[in-house]
């Protein structure tokens, strides 16, 4: 059997996650291919058995570097696949809207699992309450899953199909209701990013090109191109990481008029639905919270506590990584 993972990360927390699995996939079959999305452009699935795709949640769904990357793959005739990521307190609607993507594809998907990872979006509180995830109990956990996984692909193949799960189902929450309203707006609720030519250093420093996981940003253009408007950043699916990666200064954005157009817009319908979304899953048992959760203080967001350009340093990338 032979096997493959393509994630997308951004801050680390899903990689970590991915690369856990792999190992997993390994110690079962001795072998798993790991991609990032970026890699796997050209990735033809033909002589895979088994695919597993992960990425954070972004405003209920993956990526839309996966999504489009999924879009363009030819029908799969069944070909086993499963799905993972990580989150912060969010993750209702990403396995029920991904795994029926995933079918219409026509993949057969052996299983999903989530985790919790670092937010670190700058109007995020920080700390936030997912901090200090993924651990070594989440990692030991996607090992686990990917062992699962290598072992269940054969038994289904030879028929064992009580080991498919049903579909995820839909189900409406307070959650949803809030990124609802973030969708009818069209804009991005986490920040209106502008650009700076003359506080740049490209091409000495080309950390927001390389990053940009829409390749919004082209600087060898004249003029030069960025963000998803041309000159100016408002995606609507929340991204604002060249501005958190920017060593400069030359991408900003103007956090109190953002916080008066999230108000305006009725983002805070019902209070904060993030801190809610986190007590509804300590209750359940689902988070191990890290540290106490009378820490976690929305006056104190990431962008506070991360004043100084940048504000997130990209880890470096693995031997077998791009």
């Amino acid at each position: 059997m032979k096997s493959v993972l393509v994630y997308y990360s951004q801050t680390d927390s899903t990689r970590k996650v991915a690369r856990a699995i792999r190992d997993g996939v390994r110690e079962e079959t001795g072998q798993c291919d790991l991609f990032t999305v970026k890699q796997a452009k050209e990735l033809d699935l033909f002589g895979y058995d088994l695919v597993g795709l992960g990425s954070p949640i972004w405003m209920g769904a993956e990526t839309p570097n996966l999504r489009i990357w999924i879009d363009a793959l030819p029908h799969q005739s069944g070909r086993h696949a499963f799905a993972f990521n990580t989150h912060g307190v969010m993750p209702e609607l990403y396995f029920p809207s991904l795994v029926r993507r995933l079918e219409y594809k026509g993949f057969t998907v052996l299983g999903t699992r989530d985790w919790f990872g670092e937010a670190r979006f700058q109007t995020a509180a920080s700390p936030y309450y997912t901090t200090g995830h993924p651990d070594e109990v989440d990692l030991q956990e996607a090992r686990d899953f990917g062992r699962e996984m290598a072992r269940n692909s054969p038994r289904v193949a030879a028929s064992e199909t009580a080991l498919v799960p049903p579909v995820p189902e839909l189900a409406w929450t307070p959650q949803l209701q809030i990124l609802f309203e973030f969708f009818k707006t069209g804009h991005n609720p986490h920040g209106y990013m502008t650009y700076d030519r003359s506080k740049c250093n490209y091409p000495k420093c080309r950390i927001c090109v390389d990053n940009c996981l829409m390749q919004y940003i082209d600087f060898d253009k004249e003029p030069r191109r960025y963000g998803s408007c041309g000159d100016h950043c408002d995606m609507w699916m929340g991204c604002t990481f060249c501005e958190a990666v920017c060593p400069t200064g030359a991408i900003s954005c103007d956090w109190e008029a953002q916080e008066k157009r999230n108000v305006s817009g009725g983002f805070r319908v019902g209070g904060n639905a993030l801190h809610d979304g986190a007590l509804k899953m300590i209750e359940e048992g689902r988070l191990r919270m890290k540290l106490p959760l009378e820490s976690i203080d929305w006056g104190h967001q990431f962008r506070h506590e991360h004043p100084k350009h940048p504000r997130y340093k990209v880890p470096k990338k693995e031997p077998d990584e791009i």
